[in-house]
C-alpha cells in the first residue's frame, strides 16, 4: 500500500497518543484555563493512517492470541470483540482507498471464521465489484471454493478468467493446478502444456509430471520433473514425485538415488524416508530399510507408517523392533498394543498371543472399537464364532452408529452360511444409518451372492450417486456392465475412476483391464493386467483374466501361464480353465 505509512504499530500509536496528550497539556499552559479545547480535526491522510494502525494492531493482538493457544488470557468475548474492532477499521481504510491486497486481507479475517468461507468469498466478491478481473483477488475468490471441496467452481472461476486473459500464465498455471487436484489430468494436461516452454515455472513442470505420472506417460512426466529439479534443486517435491516415477518405472537405482539425496538435504521430510523404507523392502534389504526406520523421527505418526510398510511386505519382526521404539516415551499407546496385535496374529501366527495384546486396548481409547472387530475376527478364525457374534452385538451395543460392527456380524453370519441372517444385520444397521455407503455395499453384495443381481446393481447405483467417489460401488458397477456386455463406454469411466480413486487396488486394475478387453482394446488390457497381478499375484480370477487376454493376442506362453496359476490358486471355475489350457 503505497500510501500508508508502517512503522511499528505500537509505536505508532504509543506516539499518537503522546501527541494528543502535549497537545491538551500545551494549550492549558498557555491560557491557564480549566477547560480542555477540542484536539484539532484530523486530515484525511491522517485518519487514513490511524484507521490502519488500529486495524494492525488489533491484527497483531488476534494473531499472538492464535499463537498463545491455550496460554492465551483473552476470553472468546474478548476475541470476538478484537476480530469486530480490526474489521471496522478495515472497512473504513476500504472505504477511503481500497485496493485488492485489502479486501485480501479482510477475506482472511474470516477464513476460520465459524460460519465457513463464505463471509472471506463476500469480501473477495466485494473487491471484484471495485477491481473486475483483478488476477489476486480471482485466484483467492477460487481458493474459497477449494477449500469448500467445491473443485468445479473454483475450476470455472479460473476458466471464465483465462477466457478473458488468456495470455496471463500465471493464471494458467494456477488453473492447471486446480485440475490436477480435482483428478481431472487430461485437462489439467491440456491447460499445461498451452504456457510456453520458456515461461515454465518449476511448479508448472512439476505439476505436468505429476498428471503426466497420473495418466501413465512416464517418460514424458521423468522428463518434466527433471527439468523442474534442475530449475529447482531444493524442490523436495518434485524430487519426491520422479523418484516415485521411477520407482514406477522399475528403476529402483535412479529411485534410491533421488530420496537418499533429498534426506541429505534435509530429514525434514519424513515421506522420503518412508519411501525410501518401502524401496528398500522391494529390494529385499530388510536391515537397510530398518536402520532407515530407526534412524527417523521419533514421531508416532512416523513409526506407525514406517511398521505398516513391514508388515505389508511380510517382514514382522523388523516391524516389530520398529514399534518398539513407543515404548520410550513413558505412556504407551494404544497403537502399540493394536499394532502388536497384527505382528502376533500374521507374522507369528499366534491368535492367543494377539488377543492378550488386545486386551490391553481400553475402552476409553479411540481404537477401543478395531480392537473390538479384531478381537472379534480372531475368534471365529479360532472356531469360536459364538463368542465373536457376542463381541459383535456388544459392538453393536455401545457403538449404534458405528457400521463396522453391522458389517461385522453379517461377515460372521455369512462364514457360517447364514446368509440371511447376514443379510437383517445390514438392514438393521440401515435403519440406524440411513443411505450408508459401507452397508449398503455390503448388502449389494450379499444380492449377488444370493442369485439377486439385479437389485445388487440398483443398490450400487444408488450409492454412487449420494457418494460418487466410492470406488468400491463404482468398480462393482462398472465390472458387472464389462461381464454383461452393455454400457462398455460407461463401464470404463466408473472402473477408471474407481482406480484413480484407488490406484494400488489391483482388484480394481483387474477390472480395468478386463473393460478394455470387452471393448476389444487389447494393448490397454494386456497394459493393466500385468499391473494387476503385479500388486495382487494369487488370484485365480485375475489370473484367468490374464490367459483369456494372452490368448486374445496369440500370446500363447503367457496364456498358458495365466491358466496354469489361476487352477495352482484354486480357481472356482477349475473345469473351464482347463478346457481353455487344452485349446491353446
Amino acid at each position: 500500500m503505497k500510501r500508508f505509512s508502517r512503522p511499528d504499530s505500537h509505536t505508532a500509536l504509543a506516539a499518537l497518543a503522546l501527541f494528543a496528550l502535549l497537545a491538551v497539556a500545551g494549550c492549558a499552559a498557555r491560557t491557564g484555563a480549566t477547560r480542555s479545547l477540542p484536539a484539532p480535526p484530523m486530515t484525511d491522510t491522517a485518519r487514513l493512517d490511524y484507521d490502519y494502525l488500529v486495524y494492525q494492531d488489533l491484527l497483531h493482538q488476534l494473531q499472538k492470541h492464535a499463537q498463545e493457544g491455550e496460554r492465551s488470557t483473552l476470553t472468546k468475548q474478548e476475541v470476538g470483540d478484537i476480530h469486530a474492532r480490526a474489521v471496522a477499521a478495515l472497512d473504513r481504510v476500504l472505504a477511503a482507498a481500497p485496493t485488492p491486497e485489502l479486501y485480501v486481507e479482510k477475506a482472511g479475517m474470516f477464513w476460520n471464521h465459524p460460519e465457513g468461507t463464505s463471509r472471506s468469498r463476500a469480501a473477495l466478491k466485494e473487491g471484484l465489484d471495485k477491481f473486475p478481473d483483478n488476477r489476486l483477488l480471482t485466484v483467492y475468490l477460487a481458493n474459497s471454493y477449494v477449500a469448500d471441496n467445491r473443485p468445479d467452481d473454483a475450476i470455472a472461476i479460473m476458466d471464465g478468467f483465462l477466457r478473458r486473459h488468456p495470455a496471463d500464465m500465471e493464471a494458467r498455471e494456477r488453473l492447471g493446478q486446480m485440475l490436477m487436484d480435482a483428478g481431472q489430468d487430461a485437462k489439467a494436461l491440456d491447460v499445461l502444456k498451452k504456457i510456453p516452454e520458456k515461461q515454465r515455472s518449476a511448479d508448472a513442470l512439476y505439476a505436468m509430471g505429476r498428471v503426466q505420472g497420473n495418466l501413465g506417460m512416464r517418460k514424458a512426466a521423468i522428463g518434466n520433473l527433471k527439468k523442474a529439479v534442475a530449475m529447482d534443486p531444493e524442490f523436495t517435491e518434485a524430487m519426491v514425485e520422479l523418484a516415485y516415477q521411477y520407482e514406477l518405472a522399475k528403476d529402483y537405482v535412479a529411485a534410491e538415488q533421488i530420496y537418499g539425496s533429498i534426506l541429505e538435504q534435509s530429514d525434514s521430510f519424513p515421506e522420503a524416508r518412508l519411501r525410501l523404507i518401502n524401496l528398500n523392502l522391494k529390494l529385499n534389504d530388510p536391515s537397510k530399510a530398518l536402520e532407515l526406520a530407526l534412524d527417523g523421527p521419533p514421531t508416532k505418526s512416523f513409526i506407525l507408517d514406517a511398521v505398516l510398510l513391514f508388515i505389508n511386505d511380510g517382514f514382522f519382526a523388523q516391524g516389530s523392533t520398529v514399534l518398539d521404539r513407543l515404548t520410550t516415551g513413558g505412556t504407551v499407546p494404544a497403537e502399540y498394543y493394536f499394532y502388536k496385535a497384527v505382528i502376533a496374529d500374521e507374522g507369528e501366527n499366534d491368535p492367543a498371543k494377539a488377543l492378550t495384546y488386545l486386551d490391553e486396548v481400553k475402552a476409553a481409547d479411540r481404537l477401543y472399537p478395531h480392537a473390538l472387530r479384531f478381537k472379534a475376527q480372531l475368534l471365529a478364525a479360532q472356531g469360536k464364532e459364538d463368542e465373536a457374534l457376542a463381541l459383535a452385538a456388544q459392538g453393536k451395543g455401545l457403538y449404534p452408529d458405528a457400521s463396522i460392527f453391522y458389517i461385522l456380524e453379517a461377515g460372521l453370519k455369512k462364514q457360517q452360511g447364514d446368509l440371511k441372517g447376514a443379510e437383517a444385520s445390514l438392514k438393521e444397521g440401515l435403519e440406524h444409518l440411513k443411505n450408508d455407503p459401507e452397508l449398503t455395499y455390503e448388502l449389494a453384495m450379499i444380492y449377488e451372492v444370493t442369485g439377486r443381481r439385479p437389485q445388487g446393481l440398483a443398490l450400487m447405483e444408488s450409492v454412487i450417486r449420494a457418494h460418487p467417489d466410492h470406488a468400491n460401488a463404482l468398480n462393482y458397477v462398472g465390472y458387472t456392465l464389462a461381464e454383461e456386455g452393455r454400457e462398455l463406454d460407461r463401464a470404463l469411466v466408473l472402473v477408471t475412476k474407481a482406480s484413480k480413486l484407488d490406484p494400488e487396488n489391483g482388484y480394481i486394475l483387474d477390472s480395468v483391464a478386463w473393460v478394455h478387453f470387452k471393448k476389444k482394446e487389447l494393448e490397454k488390457a494386456w497394459e493393466y493386467i500385468g499391473y494387476a497381478v503385479d500388486v495382487v499375484d494369487k488370484d485365480p480370477t485375475i489370473w484367468e483374466h490374464y490367459g483369456d487376454i494372452a490368448a486374445a493376442m496369440g500370446k500363447t506362453r503367457e496364456a498358458r501361464k495365466g491358466y496354469n496359476y489361476a487352477l495352482k490358486y484354486h480357481s472356482p471355475e477349475a473345469k473351464a480353465v482347463r478346457e481353455k489350457l487344452k485349446k491353446l
